[in-house]
């Protein structure tokens, strides 16, 4: 069924999403954008975008228009779209050639094109029809690649929005090409940044794959030669940001950033920066001043109101988890229920929240301390059931939204934690949390900006320094360290208030504390799209 994308005289926010962690922070600046009458847009971006069902769901519960690849754009906006041209052309009379100045390239030129596109396509369109062969079309497709630019030029020129939101910037993304399109037509844009990104990051994910080195092929060599600002080097590699067959085709279309391994460098209008230690990192990188504009985080808000009050907020918390658990009826059939679930949750005892971490086996290809993703997660359930039987710490696990459910299960069950997970949003735990727990997440933030103690435990040896200036945060690398260190901190408490007071130190710096981000943010899109109308 074609999309009708309505003509109004609301202004227009495209929101654009390339994965499942910027729609959880941009979905709070588009419920506060609505609030001031905007009319909000979601585009996700991705092919297979693994919250699609659920995040489209938010989107009509609150109003919201969405898009993504595949979904069909009203064909009557085609014709609006076209009929300003036809205007020019005397009712079909006139061909549209007399009208257009672009000049019609010479033969040499037709015949050089011709033989460099032969030239560049036919080769990878052997090597894509091989490996369609071996059963890895999906992921090799060039036409999955190219559809999300196709139709998310398509969208803009049809919706014509007045700012463009983003989560973040990358190479390759289509968030250059749609920043390229609104800087053409005088369209704001704007990153709403949803993590702490960073070249260590970046490094870390590439530098055991054969793809991303220099010294691999001819093609990665070349690329390295001709754009050496793709090139980076560490642990004594040479390594390319995106495959030497990818830098060219961006730099050929025009697509490529200045910078390809700093984190959010774009052409955007601005970033909105989510803290202190954020824009001191920005500016350490050289982002240009007048991109900058410290806003805080529409986050910000919500830890402050839990924060102001924490007591409540954890009394109406486990009452919504035993509510939870209470949930009797599923298809005719009925659960078995411990008799003190009731008793699981005591507001007058510390909470231990750990952020569950995800699978990503797939993309580390160096030793890890672990030999697969479920040893790994039954070592993280041991480690807090013993905090459930040994202290009085209350805990409660968060899975990632992309954690399957019954995989989880199955890994708790056997530890007695099967009944302390919940899907309430991380960021209503954390405020009311004592102690926090992830691995290498940016919600570790959220923690910090709070002033609670926290436990990043490394499990995938990333080796990423983020946040090595918050010294309430306990970095472990082994499993041995992450079993003491929730010891320490459950049962020493000492240890803990020294933990405490130094993250209560470092807290304004990893947020914003006047209520007021969510609002600097909405008063910032207000000004972009004024500066588009003058």
């Amino acid at each position: 069924m074609s999309e009708d994308i309505s003509h109004s005289h609301k202004q227009k926010l495209l929101f654009v999403v390339n994965e499942a962690g910027e729609f959880v922070e941009l979905r709070r600046v588009a419920l506060a954008a609505k609030s001031r009458g905007y009319e909000i847009h979601f585009l996700f971006v991705q092919p297979g975008y693994i919250n699609l069902r659920r995040d489209r769901a938010f989107c009509r519960l609150n109003g919201f228009k969405d898009y993504f690849p595949g979904k069909k754009l009203n064909l009557s906006l085609r014709v609006q779209a076209y009929r300003k041209k036809a205007e020019l052309l005397e009712d079909g009379y006139l061909p549209h050639s007399l009208q257009d100045r672009r000049k019609v390239s010479s033969g040499v030129v037709r015949v050089a094109a011709l033989g460099i596109s032969l030239l560049l396509y036919y080769p990878y369109a052997i090597a894509d029809r091989f490996r369609r062969l071996w059963g890895r079309a999906k992921e090799y497709s060039d036409a999955n690649k190219v559809k999300p630019f196709r139709y998310s030029k398509l969208l803009f020129l049809r919706l014509q929005p007045d700012i463009i939101v983003f989560g973040q910037e990358f190479p390759g993304s289509v968030n250059t090409l749609l920043t390229k399109l609104a800087n053409r037509d005088g369209v704001s844009t704007l990153i709403v940044p949803f993590a702490v990104g960073t070249t260590k990051e970046m490094v870390e994910s590439l530098v055991d794959k054969a793809d991303y080195e220099v010294d691999q092929n001819l093609l990665n060599r070349m690329a390295a030669f001709l754009f050496p600002h793709w090139v980076n080097y560490y642990s004594g590699k040479r390594l390319l940001r995106l495959p030497g067959k990818t830098v060219m085709l961006l730099e050929a279309l025009g697509l490529a950033p200045e910078h390809p391994w700093l984190p959010n460098n774009s052409h955007v209008t601005r970033i909105a920066v989510e803290s202190r230690e954020m824009e001191c990192y920005y500016r350490k990188m050289r982002f240009p001043e007048e991109q900058l504009r410290l806003t805080g985080s529409a986050y910000d808000d919500v830890l402050v109101y839990k924060k102001a009050s924490s007591q409540e907020c954890k009394k109406a918390l486990f009452r919504r988890l035993s509510a939870e658990h209470h949930e009797i009826e599923t298809g005719g059939m009925q659960h078995q229920h411990d008799v003190n679930k009731s008793r699981l949750w005591d507001s007058d005892k510390p909470l231990l929240v750990c952020a569950w971490p995800t699978d990503q086996y797939g993309s580390r290809y160096i030793p890890m301390e672990f030999g697969s993703y479920e040893l790994l997660c039954n070592a993280w359930a041991k480690a807090l059931s013993l905090i459930v039987r040994l202290t009085d710490f209350n805990v409660i696990i968060r899975p990632h939204p992309v954690t399957d459910p019954a995989f989880l299960a199955t890994i708790l069950q056997p530890h007695g934690l099967h009944d302390r997970v919940t899907d309430i949003d991380t960021l209503e735990l954390v405020p009311v949390c004592d102690l926090f727990v992830a691995c290498v997440s940016s919600t570790l933030r959220w923690a910090i900006a709070c002033g609670i103690p926290a436990v990043n435990y490394d499990c995938y040896d990333y080796g990423y320094t983020d946040f090595d200036s918050a010294k309430g945060v306990s970095t472990v690398k082994k499993y041995v360290d992450f079993e003491l260190v929730l010891q320490r901190l459950t049962e020493d408490a000492g240890a803990y208030a020294e933990a405490k007071r130094n993250q209560e130190e470092c807290a304004s710096e990893w947020g914003l504390h006047d209520g007021r981000s969510t609002e600097r943010i909405l008063n910032l899109i207000q000004e972009l799209t004024q500066c588009n109308s003058v």
